[in-house]
């Protein structure tokens, strides 16, 4: 897993090296799925990396609506750990 604390600069080489390694790529963020910062390193991957992948490359994320304001609607939009470890093994 890695943990990318900063989007500029994106620590690519991080995340490309442990695509080649590993063959998959999974991204987890708490915005929709359209034009988020996955969808972003998602293309940088599929464009560096596209030979050494072994899957599809899979987002996780809340679904595409306003995030809620109420707490227990919010726990319900965002990913839970559940919920993404329910995709990984779905994906595997």
């Amino acid at each position: 897993m890695i943990d990318l604390r900063s989007l500029v600069p994106l620590d690519t080489r991080t995340v490309l090296e442990s695509v080649s390694r590993t063959g998959r790529l999974f991204t987890v963020e708490e915005n929709p799925r359209l034009c988020g910062w996955g969808a972003e390193v998602a293309s940088i991957a599929a464009e560096e990396c596209v030979w050494d992948l072994d899957g599809p490359i899979v987002r996780i994320t809340t679904p595409h609506i306003p995030l809620p304001s109420a707490a227990g609607l919010e726990d319900l939009a965002i990913p839970s750990v559940e919920r993404v470890v329910e995709t990984v093994l779905a994906s595997s």
